[in-house]
């Protein structure tokens, strides 16, 4: 594929960003959500873009989950809360390092991260693309990670019907699925068809479904595959690159879908 046009945020809001995603991982779902609507409204607030802006129109959509996540929470619906708690905290601290580490040197930046922040800014680039762009870079890239890092603290319990993490893990899915089909829906809009009535590639909606339609399973396997390796410093490298280089490939594609406007 051809390099993509960049079009960089300014340095003092990338370094804004930084510090509203904090400087130490969060303890707590409503700190989470504090930080979340935090760069949601400054990264509208001081983009050309405003609410259509890449790094907006992600947070508005992450923080709307984790809203939900929260409150299912409070209201005891999960079996194994301590679990559930630590892998929100973990998936939420990859967010944030991703946004400290492109403020500090955007090469240390991941490959899918920089593919939604380098093109923030691009007007050409409408927000339900956004969106997706970071959908399939928090779940195809980070979730598997954030949870390994939650089984260091809360030991895996297995993932059969009697595994309370496993039960908790899919009834996350609810939640997703009730965001990702408006998401679905309006990018099914967007590619039902080409500006004179025909199809668009069947590529691209093969794109779509690997975005929007669940991987939440497939993070889950890798996780696993991990675990069971050791999960030592080199094995988590590896499958991160692996992730990374399978994850920009799609975002890369999600950035060049070809829109009817």
């Amino acid at each position: 594929m051809g390099e993509i046009a960049r079009e960089p945020a300014s340095t003092g809001s990338t370094q804004r960003l930084a510090e509203l995603a904090g400087d130490a991982p969060p303890t707590s779902i409503p700190e989470v959500v504090k930080r979340l609507a935090e760069i949601r409204d400054y990264a509208a607030s001081t983009s050309l873009l405003g609410e259509n802006d890449g790094i907006a129109a992600f947070t508005k959509l992450y923080h709307v989950i984790t809203t939900r996540v929260g409150e299912m929470v409070d209201s005891g619906r999960f079996r194994s809360s301590p679990f559930l708690v630590r892998l929100d905290l973990e998936f939420a601290e990859r967010y944030f390092q991703a946004l400290r580490s492109y403020a500090a040197d955007i090469h240390t930046t991941p490959g899918v991260w920089r593919v939604l922040f380098d093109n923030r800014s691009d007007p050409k680039v409408p927000p339900v693309n956004f969106a997706v762009l970071g959908v399939n870079a928090h779940i195809n890239y980070d979730l598997a990670h954030a949870l390994i890092a939650t089984w260091r603290h809360v030991e895996p319990d297995g993932d059969g019907p009697d595994s309370a993490q496993y039960h908790d893990y899919r009834l996350i899915n609810d939640v997703f699925e009730m965001e990702m089909d408006g998401l679905r829906e309006e990018l099914d809009s967007l590619l039902s068809a080409g500006p004179d009535g025909a199809p668009w590639d069947v590529g691209a909606n093969w794109l779509a479904d690997l975005v929007v339609t669940f991987t939440r399973d497939l993070a889950w396997d890798e996780a696993k595959r991990v675990w069971q390796a050791g999960a030592t410093p080199e094995v988590c490298r590896a499958s991160e690159r692996k992730l990374d280089r399978t994850a920009t490939f799609i975002a890369e594609g999600v950035l060049r879908l070809p829109l009817p406007f």
